[in-house]
């Protein structure tokens, strides 16, 4: 069982981009990859969304997941960070348990791209609960520019639940 807060703050996720890190791993395989936090994967392998789950997902419970690369345009010059990758809300308890990509899509899934000779970049999943309750998402206009703390803020989401990173680089 890796240690979800100390990796996240290893490579800088918190408290930069997230105040506290995520207590639970996001289960994530691309292309039948395990994604392990920190891992470096082939941006070849990342062409579709995950599969994604959470062991004793409440039941009773909606979801909101969001994929962002805080490196864009690379991690020296952030200039359009935080780049929105997914932002999926109001997913239903049973299509996590059920391993159904559902919810509200209010940003399609864009595969990794980085540039070239912007060496590494972080691609960072963030799982929020909020019971009992929708939140009401607008689609964002743009990938670029998004802030996972006003997001977390605007919506009252708290710290999430579940999380996971992995790095990539342009394949030249």
């Amino acid at each position: 069982m890796a240690d979800i807060p100390a990796a996240f703050a290893q490579h800088e996720i918190t408290p930069k981009i997230l105040d506290n890190a995520p207590k639970q791993k996001l289960h994530l395989c691309w292309d039948g990859i395990q994604v392990e936090p920190g891992m470096t994967l082939q941006v070849r392998n990342l062409k579709n969304a995950p599969r994604w789950a959470l062991p004793g997902a409440d039941p009773e419970s909606t979801y909101s997941l969001v994929m962002i690369d805080p490196d864009n345009l690379s991690r020296k010059n952030p200039s359009v960070a935080e780049w929105l990758h997914w932002l999926v809300c109001n997913i239903p308890a049973s299509n996590i348990i059920d391993g159904i990509n559902g919810g509200q899509h209010q940003m399609a899934y864009g595969s990794p791209a980085p540039g070239p000779r912007t060496d590494l970049h972080r691609y960072v999943i963030l799982l929020w609960e909020h019971q009992g309750r929708r939140i009401s998402v607008p689609k964002p206009n743009s990938r670029a520019k998004f802030n996972v703390k006003q997001f977390i803020e605007k919506n009252k989401l708290g710290d999430p639940i579940a999380g996971n990173f992995f790095l990539a680089q342009h394949e030249g």
